[in-house]
């Protein structure tokens, strides 16, 4: 039996959490849908009742943290986005314009550079992606053009897209991103994605985006692929992409933030997506009215408004709900809102607003891990189980069942350690793709539920199941990226994916 989003009845209630104590039944503000993990309701409701408005040990400054993409969603806004706007042509720049477009923030552009991308195998430069990209765009500019903002006619689409130019275009110029993301990571690559958005304003950008998210949000999850034609000469040759089709945001994500909202608890995301996709998001899952305000990505706009391919340093900063609109805040973030950049954004423009850290975070990868560990300030923190490896974020699903298994752990134990306290939530990624009473993920695709990425993960929750230590000995040690013979390697496997990381409960505010 499924539970609506809006509060349903004291009967069904009890029927469908009979764990849940009887203070809680009837009041608003709690949780009650049946399809979260059974582990992760009662530890936010507990978080609710321990730090809410009801509660003595509430602060005026609370606030929380999300992350979006694979957090509040399942699956990516952004590239949801990219995948419509190549199909529709939603571009408002010029060929002439192309080419410094997608060298921004690359690296020198001769070198060779990976050739597992390109179906001849061998090592290409960015530049010769470059070439051919901006061929492919000059075609189809003067055969189908000019291209703006609002893309082509669903006829002129049809027609675009069985011309194999349009395939040698959309393929590599998504394939470009992999290519350097794989050569340069995260920090290099993720703005590049934004200097899509040249040419247009901030209202295009999130426009475009509410219209891409109602197409996508009932649409079952598919895969499809696409493969540039052996008729074209060009330089790096044959290229696939490979693309997952459908983006949701369930009613557990409104429940919670309604929760959250009502008891006083302001609601922030902080997202490597767009900050005007992500307005967007917000806006079409009906999030609007329990988010305070949101950190993202952000270009910067030239003297018209319209945006330029640069990343905005100085002047990117939060935007705040408010009625039925928008409004930009007033101090920057001075970082990209990825990685250490998140904990660095909310530093810079949340801690100088509620001169605290925040009270929980929500997560499901690498690009949320510093700002779900280092702030001393975090109680609670959901992982949304996406099956991460131990040299990603998977160190910390093994932490948070070390915690529940090894340490016995609830919330307020954890606390009371002056601990984070860390769940997982299992999805469902097949059909219209939903949350599960369960630790564990159903994968595109599969059948069974899946808790581990891998063997390697189940060898680092045993070393810590036998070896009882401190969670920030472990959290320190095992975010370091260390090789499988190094000589302080316990696990004889690789593990971590930072170089330097400022440490568990690091940021003391």
């Amino acid at each position: 039996m499924k539970i609506d989003f809006e509060i349903q009845t004291d009967e069904i209630i009890k029927h469908n959490n009979p764990d849940l104590p009887a203070d809680y039944v009837g009041r608003s503000g709690y949780l009650y849908r049946d399809d979260w993990s059974e582990e992760v309701k009662r530890a936010l409701n507990d978080f609710i009742s321990l730090y809410g408005k009801d509660s003595p040990e509430h602060q005026g400054n609370a606030y929380v943290v999300f992350d979006f993409d694979d957090t509040c969603a399942i699956f990516d806004a952004e590239v949801m986005g990219i995948y419509h706007r190549l199909k529709t042509m939603q571009f408002a720049f010029t060929p002439e314009q192309l080419p410094d477009i997608l060298a921004t923030g690359l690296g020198k552009l001769e070198v060779m550079r990976t050739g597992d991308f390109s179906m001849d195998g061998k090592e290409h430069s960015y530049q010769e992606w470059i070439d051919d990209i901006v061929s492919a765009y000059t075609y189809l500019w003067n055969s189908c053009g000019p291209f703006d903002y609002k893309g082509l006619a669903e006829a002129e689409q049809s027609k675009i897209q069985k011309d194999p130019m349009w395939t040698e275009f959309a393929v590599k110029m998504r394939m470009l991103f992999v290519v350097a993301n794989t050569s340069e990571g995260d920090f290099a690559t993720y703005p590049w994605y934004k200097c899509w958005n040249t040419g247009m304003t901030e209202q295009e950008v999130y426009e475009i985006s509410k219209d891409i998210y109602l197409k996508y949000k009932d649409v079952e999850t598919y895969e499809e692929t696409w493969t540039t034609s052996s008729e074209i000469k060009s330089k790096v040759g044959q290229v696939v992409a490979n693309w997952i089709v459908g983006i949701s945001v369930t009613p557990n994500i409104r429940e919670l933030m309604k929760a959250l909202h009502e008891n006083g608890i302001d609601v922030w995301i902080c997202s490597a997506s767009g900050t005007d996709q992500i307005r967007a998001a917000v806006d079409i899952w009906e999030l609007h009215d329990y988010v305070t305000g949101i950190l993202a990505y952000t270009l910067a706009v030239d003297s018209e408004g319209k945006m330029v391919n640069k990343y905005d340093y100085e002047t990117g900063t939060a935007w705040y709900t408010g009625g039925d609109g928008w409004t930009k805040g007033k101090v920057p973030t001075y970082a990209q809102t990825n990685g250490p950049g998140k904990a660095a954004a909310i530093t810079n423009a949340l801690v100088t607003q509620y001169d605290c850290g925040p009270l929980a975070g929500f997560m499901n990868a690498a690009g949320d891990y510093e700002f779900c560990t280092v702030f001393n300030s975090l109680k609670l923190v959901v992982i949304f189980n996406v099956n991460k490896s131990i040299n990603n974020s998977g160190i910390l699903n093994c932490i948070a069942l070390y915690q529940r298994d090894g340490l016995k752990y609830d919330l307020k134990k954890a606390n009371q350690a002056e601990d984070t306290y860390y769940v997982l939530q299992g999805r469902d990624e097949n059909g219209l793709r939903y949350l599960r009473n369960s630790d564990a993920s159903i994968s595109l695709g599969a059948v069974k539920e899946k808790l581990h990425a891998d063997a390697d993960c189940e060898r680092m929750l045993e070393y810590m199941m036998n070896h009882k230590r401190p969670i920030k000995e472990y959290i320190d040690m095992f975010t370091i990226h260390t090789a499988a013979d190094a000589e302080n390697n316990a696990l004889g496997v690789p593990y971590g994916f930072r170089t330097v990381y400022a440490g568990y409960h690091s940021f003391n505010f």
